[in-house]
């Protein structure tokens, strides 16, 4: 125990020396140093904290983990959770360090009388090695991808160390699926419990599922669902023998995904689920995931993409509400939290810019920008409709000086975060943490 008390101590300072001298949020580093000190803290922690609900999958993962999180608290639950979607064991770690007070730590049985639950959002790749460490209540398979070939390997290898890992697993923890991905229904031959699905009905993310299993008759369905504008969605839930009539200022088919797995997990929950709309009508989307913000008369669009599936559908919203006054900028950076095989690119329907005819030249930045160029190119784009700006600053300062109404920035993780820190130099927006 005493190892433990050492490491959080040593988490705390660093917590407290990453955020005053703007290092960062201390998403990461104290809980990577602590684990240094003690390997053990998360097993050693998970039995005095309270039952977990765990989010993995490829796509999804924060904005889903915000929104139950969101319609807990106000439920009136107090949550401890990885907000900054550091999503590793360190993130994890990093995430107690900060949200719960030293002194519980020394007498840790105190903690479950502070809080009431735990929501993880957990890497595809991370969860063999962290979920059979906490002591869940529910496990949300979101989706399953290919992502980051360099690391994560194919679907397959991603799929049969999820199986591995719910053998190990308590059978009272719920397994929550997404119905409509096929390659998840793989998982269920090492369940013994019958799954909480969820799907929606009509159109349907494609995926890369080449695999035919039983169909699973949903507790949770979206239907009527009606893509109206980038600030507003309606769909009807139907959940157990409710209805509810949805909207959501979350655009986009695959938020209509999260927000089902968000309210299928809040029904587990046993949450006043009439009280949804309410709820919608103060969320605000978690950072570059469809954020949005205004600066200089110029409304600009932060939408994240990291992956084939990912980057199509967020072309395919896009392109449903780009005007030709709009203008477009693509970030692609290759490093380790990015993949560094950015090769992923020409599996993603670029094609579908091809009729924007927008006014404006398409900016192309970030380390891997000369291979975004030879991607759009390839796609149809004319060479002399893009500027291409490998260094962000520069990008960015591009778009500020033209007349475009609405800018549209897509960039992938890392490159998100250094224009979060560009917009937090010039005073535009809080660190990502702050908010």
């Amino acid at each position: 125990m005493l190892k433990l008390i050492i490491a959080i101590f040593v988490g705390k300072i660093i917590l407290f020396f990453t955020k005053t001298l703007k290092f960062g949020g201390g998403s990461t580093a104290p809980g990577f140093y602590a684990l240094k000190i003690d390997p053990c803290s998360i097993e050693e922690l998970s039995e005095f904290l309270p039952l977990s609900i765990i989010i993995t999958g490829t796509n999804g993962k924060t904005t889903t983990s915000k929104l139950i999180s969101y319609f807990c608290e106000q439920s009136g639950l107090r949550v401890i959770r990885n907000r900054s979607g550091s999503n590793l064991e360190r993130g994890v770690l990093s995430a107690l360090i900060e949200q719960i007070p030293f002194n519980n730590f020394l007498n840790p049985s105190s903690i479950r009388k502070s809080f009431d639950l735990c929501i993880w959002e957990i890497d595809e790749a991370a969860f063999y090695q962290i979920s059979p460490k906490i002591n869940s209540l529910a496990i949300l398979f979101l989706n399953i991808f290919r992502d980051q070939l360099d690391r994560y390997g194919e679907i397959n290898s991603i799929i049969s160390k999820w199986n591995q890992t719910l053998t190990k697993i308590s059978q009272k923890s719920k397994i929550v699926i997404n119905s409509d991905d096929t390659n998840l229904l793989q998982i269920l031959k090492n369940i013994q419990t019958q799954p909480v699905s969820f799907s929606i009905t009509g159109e349907k993310i494609k995926g890369e599922s080449r695999i035919k299993g039983k169909k699973y008759k949903s507790q949770a369905t979206a239907t009527n669902i009606q893509l109206l504008s980038l600030d507003q969605t309606k769909f009807d839930l139907i959940i157990g023998l409710k209805t509810l009539h949805i909207t959501s200022p979350l655009p986009g088919l695959y938020n209509i995904y999260n927000l089902t797995a968000a309210l299928t997990l809040a029904d587990i929950l046993n949450l006043d689920l009439t009280k949804v709309n309410i709820w919608l009508e103060s969320f605000s989307p978690a950072f570059g995931r469809v954020e949005k913000f205004t600066w200089k008369d110029k409304k600009f669009y932060l939408l994240l993409i990291k992956n084939p599936a990912g980057a199509t559908e967020v072309l395919k919203l896009i392109k449903s509400y780009i005007t030709p006054h709009d203008q477009l900028m693509i970030a692609l950076n290759d490093k380790f939290a990015d993949g560094q095989d950015v090769s992923w690119i020409w599996d993603a329907d670029f094609e579908k810019l091809n009729d924007l005819k927008l006014k404006y030249k398409f900016v192309l930045s970030g380390i891997r920008a000369y291979d975004l160029a030879v991607r759009l190119k390839y796609s149809g784009i004319e060479e002399n409709h893009l500027i291409v700006e490998p260094d962000l600053i520069d990008a960015f300062n591009a778009l500020i000086k033209s007349d475009s109404e609405r800018v549209f920035i897509l960039p992938t993780y890392t490159a998100l975060l250094s224009i979060q820190k560009i917009l937090t130099q010039k005073k535009i927006k809080n660190y990502y943490w702050q908010n």
